[in-house]
Formats: structure tokens, sequence, C-alpha cells
């Protein structure tokens, strides 16, 4: 990974050189070429992320199948330890490797019912399949620890992992209302991605990725996973900005700020969202902010990556579809959209580094 890191560095200063040398607005076929794989190599991570997702689907669609609808006995063992609160049921097993009241963030799987007390033969039947899913959601997290993996059904089921407790669980009532849910792509039976978001848990801000799990055509439930944006700060982004000077940003396609490699940048998304309750930061000059209608936004403390990120938006939305460079002063500007999500991955580089 670091030496195609190091191969693709080179490569931009080599970009960076050849823009400077040549008309200032004239995009450099080797820096497209450049900015194309960058953004090919995060949307694989991204990728990565929603293929895991619609594996646990598939996995919950079979057991489910599977399941038959637990006889008295079993369904006492899910009625003999259970507590509520504010019509949010935690089923729990004392018994169990985490207690019977598990820490957030415990090593085991929490099973939940928001509709209160009102069991059916179907929530039972759903918490049967998903009990047997705790090892397949235990191996999907640790082979990709990205926060909570979790599959919620029309039905107001839910199991996360790792472990949630009631006195968190209670602030995703009703969950098949949340973004996290919604933003499933029902049409295409695809996954989907939630627009940028604070954890309600308290991980901080996050993206989800979403799948539909279908039977046929009947809908089963929704698979998600989510991925902090430190997490794709610290993993994805900072090898694109070892160059001196160079910044790298994510944004979606109205400017809001997913992820910085720049620590300053990165540590004000978090503490003004946080503050905020929501994800208001953009990477957007004053008429860009302007334009979103919505007086809680907030520009990034960059001005000058604001200006150039304004400038790529501006580009896109006027059919430019595919990998952007442009010079402005003495800097050069790449991008390129991401495949799976839409985002835009955005380079700026000092010219001055190519020399």
């Amino acid at each position: 990974m670091r030496h195609a890191a190091s191969f693709l560095l080179i490569a931009i200063l080599s970009c960076s050189a050849m823009a400077a040398s040549g008309r200032p607005d004239a995009p450099a076929p080797l820096a497209l070429a450049v900015i194309a794989e960058a953004a090919g190599r995060l949307d694989d991570q991204l990728a990565g992320v929603a293929r895991s997702a619609k594996a646990l689907g598939a996995a919950y669609a079979g057991l489910y199948r599977d399941a038959a609808t637990p006889d008295p006995g079993e369904r006492a063992k899910y009625l003999q330890s259970y507590a509520v609160k504010d019509g949010t049921v935690a089923f729990r097993d004392a018994a169990g490797p985490c207690g019977g009241a598990p820490q957030s963030q415990s090593p085991c799987q929490a099973l939940l019912y928001y509709d209160g007390e009102n069991f059916t033969d179907e929530t039972f039947r759903v918490l049967a399949a998903m009990s047997r899913l705790a090892p397949a959601m235990a191996a999907a997290h640790d082979a990709m620890p990205y926060s909570w993996v979790y599959l919620t059904t029309p039905g107001q089921n839910f199991c996360i992992y790792p472990s949630l407790p009631l006195d968190e669980a209670v602030a995703n009532y009703q969950p098949t209302d949340k973004g996290f849910y919604t933003a499933a792509d029902f049409s295409a039976k695809d996954c989907g991605w939630e627009s940028p978001y604070l954890d309600l848990a308290g991980a901080g801000m996050m993206v989800t990725v979403s799948c539909p799990v279908y039977d046929g055509d009947t809908l089963l439930g929704v698979s998600s996973r989510d991925v902090t944006l430190a997490q794709l700060s610290r993993n994805v982004l900072a090898d694109l900005a070892a160059i001196p000077g160079a910044k790298a940003v994510l944004m979606n396609r109205r400017g809001k700020a997913i992820a910085a490699s720049d620590p300053r940048i990165a540590d004000f998304l978090v503490a003004e969202n946080t503050k905020a309750g929501d994800a208001v930061v953009h990477f957007r000059d004053d008429r860009g902010l302007a334009a979103l209608g919505q007086e809680k936004y907030l520009d990034s403390p960059d001005a000058n990556v604001n200006d150039a990120a304004e400038m790529v938006l501006e580009r896109a939305e006027s059919g430019d579809k595919g990998p952007i460079a442009f010079t402005r002063g003495k800097e050069t500007v790449l991008a390129a959209r991401l495949p799976s999500t839409g985002w835009y991955l955005m380079l700026t580089l000092p010219q001055k580094a190519a020399r």
C-alpha cells in the first residue's frame, strides 16, 4: 500500500509540473488519471463496506427462511429477562458472555424491539433468526472494524454489534423512520448511502451504507454498516496528502464535508457538527452556502479549500462528470466523483511542491 501511494504521489508531482508548464486551466491527462485512480481506491474501500452489509443481509435472509416460530420453551428464554424503556425493549441473556447488561461496545450482539411489549409470533421468529446471525455480525465487524453493524426489520426488530445498551438504544426509536433505514435503495433493491450525520450513540460523525434484504419481493429488513469520518480521514485520505502543503477532502454533491486529511479541518468538523447535533460544515464559500438556503450551515475554516471546492462543484453542475483538474494561482486542484456514492474526492496541491 505504501509503495503504491509513493508511486501515486510521484505521479501527482509530475502532473503539477505539467499543469504549470502548459495552459493555466488545461487538465493534464496524467493528472486526470491520477485523481481517478485515487477516487477509485477510496471507492473500493466504501464498496467493500457495502459488500459486507449486503452479505450480512443475505445471511439473515437464509436464517429467516429456515427459522420456524419458536415454541413456548424458546419464547420463555427471551421473555425471562428483558427490559423496557420508552417503548424500546432490550432482550437480555444473563448467562451470555457479556452478562445481562453489557456495556456499550461490548463484543456481543444486542437484540432490541421498538414496539413495546406488543410481541407477536413474527417477533419471536425474527428474534430466533437474529440470534443465529450473531457470529456473522461479529465476523463482519472483526474483518472491517468500522463501528456498528446492524439489521432492522419492517416490524421494528433490531439487532446490532457491538452491544448497544438500552439507555442509548432508545434514541433509535422508531428505527424504520431513521435515515439509516430509509437510505436503502428499495426501488432498485440495492445499497444506498446516508448523508453524514451525528451518531446518537456517541461515536461521532458517521456515514452509513444500508442494503435492503428481500426474499423474492418480500422485504425482510435492511442491513447497515457505519463508517466514522475520523476513520475515513485517518485510514483513507492520509496517503493522498503526504506532499507538504497538499490537502485531501471528501464532500457530497452539495459540498457537505465528509472527511479531511488536514487535522485542523478534521477537528473542526467534529467539534462544530457535535455542537450543532448535525452535519452542518460544508466546503463552500459564502455564495455557495447562501444557495443552500439553510442558516445553520457553516463553511470549513480553510477558505482556500472552500473556494477550490466551490469551483469543483460548479464544474460538476455544469456537466463535467469526469475527473476535474485545473490550476488557480499557484495551486493545482484535482477532483473526481466516487461512483458508489456520488461524493467528490478533491486534492489541492501547491505547484511549488513540484520544484
